[in-house]
């Protein structure tokens, strides 16, 4: 069997219609946003009141390592249990716009932007790692000790912010979904769409240079 190259595998990507080269951030009407309103929250990511503007998409706690707060990090350095926690990054989804309507209507989302796939990955963006909780666990003795423990230790810390475990109760792997170590700053020229309603077009079309990003209401794929 020949060898996929990359060159093989993007022409795959592009003719296979569950590909997306579109990584795009929503801004969801979830518990957590509802005390502030997304359509203020992507303003304020493009930083539509600053002048000159410094658009930056702000990291948060994600993965599994943020959920869980009281597992303590191996640290092979210092035989402690004293190791560092890793776990703020920026979420993207690398949908479809099938995809995206689910995400639309499932998680009420009007208001988002997207980037190119490529352009994220030169900037370190990186596929989450969605990994069954029991292959985490290791048994392991410490120096000094007679009897082994199971810890979740064995992930290098530069890879907790992309770690999601999948268990009876927690399964994201639908959401397709790459992460930015740290918050990301950008310029809007790297901004292949921004998602709002049709009713918003005129607050966001200022950071338009001849249509670009492109101003897309995602209540229009209904009509896909």
């Amino acid at each position: 069997m020949p060898k996929t190259t990359n060159k093989i595998a993007r022409e795959l990507a592009r003719l296979s219609s569950d590909c997306s080269f579109l990584l795009t951030h929503l801004i969801r009407k979830n518990d957590s946003q509802k005390k502030e309103n997304p359509k203020n929250v992507l303003r304020s990511i493009l930083s539509l009141k600053n002048n000159p503007p410094k658009p930056v998409l702000k990291a948060s706690s994600v993965g599994w390592y943020a959920a869980a707060a009281n597992v303590n990090i191996y640290n092979p350095m210092t035989g402690k249990f004293d190791g560092k926690r890793n776990s703020s990054a920026v979420c993207f989804t690398e949908s479809t716009l099938s995809g995206l309507k689910a995400h639309r209507d499932v998680f009420e989302s009007q208001y988002g932007l997207a980037f190119d796939r490529d352009l994220l990955f030169e900037r370190g963006a990186n596929p989450c790692l969605n990994i069954r909780k029991s292959i985490l666990k290791e048994s392991f003795t410490l120096p000094g000790e007679s009897f082994s423990r199971s810890v979740f230790n064995f992930v290098p810390s530069q890879l907790h912010p992309f770690i999601n475990i999948i268990n009876e109760s927690f399964d994201a792997t639908h959401e397709r979904e790459w992460r930015h170590i740290g918050d990301m700053p950008f310029k809007y020229d790297e901004v292949l769409f921004i998602f709002c309603p049709e009713k918003d077009f005129s607050t966001f079309s200022p950071v338009q240079a001849a249509g670009i990003p492109v101003l897309f209401d995602l209540a229009w794929l209904d009509r896909i």
